[in-house]
């Protein structure tokens, strides 16, 4: 199984999970739909994760796993599951609207420094991905009581995130809706 783990800043109550594509790829660059009440927004080459919260850092987990993970606590909510086709390279990153890429968790990875690492997929694999949540039932009643405390400043802990990526499949070539000429 791999994994790989990072802090994002949600800023406009979202984030990204996003392919990094070195060519242009038809339908990469489309804005989601911010007019649904989804909580993952599913565009090529990206999902967009919507938040409870307008801006805060959350802990980002994407995997790899042969199988869906069985839920271990009722702390984590299923957001729900998608198809995903990589576009491109296939080379998942995870970043925020402007705050850009997500950095190592403090004192998680050595150095910490830089940038979270981003996950392999492979462009062959058609993939369904499974999307969870800890903490958003309650995540707005806990960041306004922390807002009212003097020492207010802390901007995570109030949702955490992760995406597991189940390989359901393998597609032979790419339709001319995936690549540009």
């Amino acid at each position: 199984m791999d994994i790989v783990s990072g802090v994002v800043g949600v800023a406009y109550s979202h984030f990204c999970i996003a392919e990094h594509v070195e060519e242009k790829v038809e339908g990469v660059d489309e804005v989601p739909g911010f007019h649904t009440h989804e909580p993952v927004i599913v565009t090529p080459g990206k999902l967009t994760i919507v938040s409870c919260l307008q801006e805060h850092d959350a802990w980002v987990t994407l995997m790899v796993a042969e199988a869906e993970p069985v839920q271990q606590t009722e702390q984590w909510q299923s957001l729900g599951s998608w198809l995903y086709r990589p576009v491109s390279t296939g080379r998942m990153g995870i970043s925020g609207p402007t705050t850009g890429p997500a950095v190592p968790a403090m004192g998680w990875l050595p150095g910490s420094q830089g940038y979270a690492p981003t996950l392999t997929l492979q462009p062959s694999t058609v993939y369904t991905v499974h999307v969870y949540a800890k903490g958003r039932e309650d995540s707005r009643a806990r960041y306004e009581a922390a807002m009212g405390r003097e020492e207010w400043g802390i901007h995570e802990g109030f949702e955490d995130y992760v995406a597991v990526f189940v390989p359901v499949g393998e597609h032979s070539s790419r339709t001319a809706s995936q690549t540009a000429s």
